[in-house]
Parts: C-alpha cells; structure tokens; sequence
C-alpha cells in the first residue's frame, strides 16, 4: 500500500511540475496538434488507390492532344522504315514511359504497351467524341489485397449529340513497383461504343 501511494504522489508530482512549466505549454500544444490532425483527417491515404486513380483519370479522359500527336509520329517514322518489324521511335517511348511508366510496375508496363495502350484517346479522336472523368471510386478487394475494384464515372460526348453519363467498371491488379495489370468489367457496351463508331 505504501508503494502505491508513494508511486501515486510522484506521478502527480511529475504531471504538476511538467504541465506547469513551458514545457508542459509546449507538450499540450503538440498533443492538441495531433489530436486535431488525427481527427480532422478522413481516412488514410492508400498510394495504391492514388496511382490507380492518376491512371484512370490519364487514360479516360479524351482524347489527349499529346498523345495523339505521339501516336501519328510513330507511324510516320514506321512508314519511313522499310521492314517488317521495326522498334518503337525513341520519342514514342520516351512519351509511353513518361505518361504509363509512373502508374505501372515494369512487367505490367511492358503488358500494357504491347497491348492496349492509347485505345480510348484514339478512339476518341477517330470517331470524333470526348469523355471527361466525373468521379472515381475505388475499393480494395478484402479478400485479395492487391485487387482494388473500381467504378469511373464519365461523361461522353459526340459532337453534335447530347451528353450522356456512364459508368466503366474494372478492377486494377497491382504488385510492388504499381499496376500490374487493369481489366475493365461490367457493361461492355459502353466500352464498344468508346472503341467503336457504335
């Protein structure tokens, strides 16, 4: 019992002597701070949904003059060369890797560029429409926490017609380094009429 109170008074000596002084102003300011930071902050920030939405906003938001511009110089240097397979230009690549790369993990980089890259931009610019992103939402799978679903919400526009609001499922596969891989789900008639003159 003894211990106790004598462990008790030099708790209370120590709070009395530390809150008293300038020291303890500066400790409870630094604890307010933090208290107010921790709570004023909605949820944490997962760099994965982050790279995920960068991305997704980059690729369904057309057409990308850049891109385009990027894209008609590749051919233009294809149709120069004289063989059957030629590399991609130097600037092609550099303009790939600097918009994609950042977004992808290297294998899924080299996925992506040897399959769909740019679809939605030159789409959008052959059959002369725009999309613009509205909202994204992105969850992570519990089960598979590398798989992230998520629901774009785009507004489509061809010229001459009126606007009209769609949604782009898909889930994005990501492994260290970032996406390893995105697959778009749900209705494909939206993505149809985006790769299509539908």
């Amino acid at each position: 019992m003894y211990h106790n109170k004598s462990r008790s008074n030099r708790i209370s000596f120590f709070i009395e002597k530390v809150f008293r002084g300038k020291t303890g102003v500066v400790i409870s300011a630094a604890l307010t701070f933090l208290l107010l930071v921790g709570c004023t902050q909605d949820e944490p920030q997962d760099k994965n949904i982050e790279l995920i939405q960068g991305y997704l906003e980059y690729e369904l938001t057309t057409p990308n003059k850049e891109a385009i511009q990027a894209h008609n110089e590749l051919w233009k240097w294809v149709e120069k060369q004289n063989q059957g397979s030629v590399p991609f230009s130097k600037e092609y690549s550099a303009y790939l890797k600097d918009s994609y790369g950042p977004y992808f993990s290297e294998s899924g980089y080299d996925k992506l560029v040897r399959t769909y890259v740019l679809m939605f931009h030159l789409a959008a610019d052959k059959y002369d429409y725009q999309t613009t992103v509205s909202k994204i939402v992105i969850e992570q799978n519990k089960d598979t926490p590398t798989n992230y679903y998520f629901t774009v919400y785009i507004e489509y526009e061809k010229k001459g017609e009126d606007k009209v609001d769609a949604e782009i499922t898909g889930i994005a596969i990501l492994r260290p380094g970032g996406i390893e891989e995105i697959k778009y789900l749900g209705d494909k008639k939206m993505l149809r009429t985006l790769l299509s003159d539908d």
